[in-house]
């Protein structure tokens, strides 16, 4: 009887607040429709400037094959290697394509063509990717008008015919969706719990519960049980836009994606209100929850992968529950995977969820 009034407490606390709802609502919606397109490493629209010391049919349709094939924008053509050097420094070209002036006899003979390419690497992901897609063109481009090359079956050849399973078209929305909702689960239910405790604090109420003779572990459960409610509510509402918005559909059960929503909660709003304890006030409790977050994002392997990371940073993963919990939602959403392929991920979330509701159960100090 108790633990109800103090359920019906926590959620007219919390629908009582003016921002805490909406921001519940808004955030896994702005989550879902804006980051799928703004986080992606799909690049396009990389600024290409070539110098060509050709100037022959040869020369103009390799320009033609780099270009048509949509990731870059021609910025300009010259044979003035200083000039297009110029175009990098100013911030106005990505990469340097450079034909030489013998490109169409290498091409009638068959050789290796005399091609330079050079790209602008202060952003290092952006030009490896498309130092990519360039020596891609210059290939597919030989591949398609040096001599013999068409149809020709002599000499050993090796067909290369690459198979994608799971993300059939290499999909980087499909492969970000499901990080997008463990970011938006674990941010709103890191946050909120660990504001709760102390803007009670704050506002002298926890005084009231100090007083009474409820016990602490059902105080503490009485505070996690709404960040439940609130973390299937995103949860639906983010499968659901995934469905209607990019038409993407759960590969697994749906089900068992609530199941770890359910023991990431356990961690995440067990850190919250263990935040919430140990804090004096609303500034402070939300510095400490933000430094975590951010490390857990960071090293949970949603952005890179776990593989390439240093020895000792993948050690330090293996006490990141969003490692489990992000490997878990990207197999159940992507390959379908069942309570089999990802126990390891389920017996780590719960663990550490139990340790971290532990630790708030025992650091919150009743006074009576």
């Amino acid at each position: 009887m108790v633990m109800l009034y103090l359920l019906e407490k926590e959620f007219k606390q919390f629908f009582r607040d003016p921002g805490l709802p909406k921001m519940a609502i808004a955030f896994p919606v702005l989550m879902m429709l804006v980051f799928p397109f703004a986080v992606s490493m799909e690049i396009r629209n990389i600024d290409l400037v070539v110098v060509d010391n050709n100037r022959t049919m040869a020369s103009s349709k390799l320009i033609e094959t780099c270009t048509a094939s949509g990731y870059f924008d021609l910025v300009g053509v010259s044979d003035d290697p200083d000039w297009a050097m110029q175009q990098m420094d100013r911030n106005k070209a990505d990469a340097i394509l450079t034909i030489e002036s013998d490109f169409d006899r290498s091409l009638e003979r068959g050789e290796p063509l005399p091609v330079g390419i050079k790209v602008n690497t202060i952003n290092g992901t952006k030009g490896s990717i498309g130092a990519g897609y360039l020596t891609s063109c210059v290939q597919r481009f030989y591949a398609e008008h040096a001599p013999g090359r068409q149809g020709s079956t002599t000499g050993a050849q090796l067909d290369v015919s690459p198979k994608y399973y799971f993300n059939t078209y290499l999909d980087y929305k499909l492969f970000m969706v499901p990080a997008l909702i463990v970011i938006a689960i674990t941010m709103l239910t890191g946050f909120f719990p660990a504001l709760n405790i102390v803007s009670e604090k704050e506002r002298g109420t926890i005084e009231q519960i100090n007083v009474t003779p409820v016990n602490r572990g059902v105080f503490i459960l009485c505070k996690l049980i709404p960040y439940w409610l609130v973390a299937f509510f995103v949860l639906t509402a983010c499968l659901l836009i995934a469905w209607w918005v990019f038409d993407y559909s759960c590969a697994g059960s749906i089900g068992l994606m609530y199941f770890f929503t359910a023991g990431n909660i356990l961690v995440t709003a067990g850190m919250g209100l263990l935040i919430s304890n140990y804090s004096d006030n609303a500034q402070q409790a939300m510095f400490v929850t933000w430094f975590f977050m951010m490390v857990f994002m960071l090293v949970s392997g949603i952005f890179t992968p776990i593989a390439s990371m240093p020895g000792w940073a993948q050690a330090i993963t293996y006490l990141n529950p969003m490692r489990y919990y992000a490997d878990a939602m990207r197999g159940i959403y992507i390959k379908g995977s069942t309570l089999a392929d990802v126990w390891t991920d389920a017996a780590g979330l719960l663990a550490i969820g139990a340790a971290m509701v532990s630790w708030a159960i025992l650091s919150y100090k009743k006074t009576t």
